[in-house]
């Protein structure tokens, strides 16, 4: 098998935020994603089978492999959104 992933070059996540949001199943996905982060701790939001599908779906978008780049311009921008999708990852 190839790697989904191999072909793809990581996007900053500034950019691959500008390509979600011009997608309406990917910006309606990410909306649903950061309202399941916004104010509910994480095991709350991992159970909610809405957050999981908007998180499935953006595993698939340009958003997922999403890079930032220290001293890059709209740093923290570009880290609210990596995180945004990171964090409903990451264990621990």
């Amino acid at each position: 098998g190839q790697d989904p992933h191999g072909w793809r070059m990581p996007v900053d996540c500034v950019r691959a935020n500008e390509l979600c949001a011009a997608e309406p199943s990917c910006s309606s996905r990410y909306r649903t994603l950061r309202q399941c982060l916004a104010g509910r701790d994480r095991n709350t939001m991992l159970a909610n089978k809405e957050c999981q599908v908007a998180l499935e779906v953006l595993q698939e978008s340009p958003l997922y492999d999403c890079r930032c780049k220290r001293g890059m311009k709209k740093e923290l921008q570009c880290l609210q959104i990596y995180w945004s999708i990171h964090l409903g990852l990451t264990e621990g």
